[in-house]
């Protein structure tokens, strides 16, 4: 019984950030400039030589690896629950 009230609320509480995060998106007229996300990804890529060649610097060659590890601790964390609930 625990492990149901506990997915229904983070089930819960999931759709409350959505919703929050949709009308603050609405709020601010993000999707206003359709026209210009539309042909967005068609623009040239602009900037500096590196960014057009496709190099990458910075905090963007981490950004992959890190996002994949958290979600690989975000499964294992899941797992975990399940195993231990019971």
């Amino acid at each position: 019984m625990t492990l149901l009230v506990m997915w229904t609320t983070y089930a819960v509480f999931g759709v409350i950030v959505y919703s929050a995060v949709f009308l603050w998106a609405v709020r601010t007229r993000q999707f206003s400039s359709e026209e210009r996300a539309r042909n967005l990804p068609l623009q040239c890529p602009g900037g500096t030589p590196d960014e057009a060649a496709g190099v990458r610097s910075g905090w963007r060659v981490m950004a992959v690896p890190l996002v994949l590890l958290l979600l690989a601790a975000a499964v294992i964390a899941g797992l975990l629950v399940c195993v231990y609930a019971h």
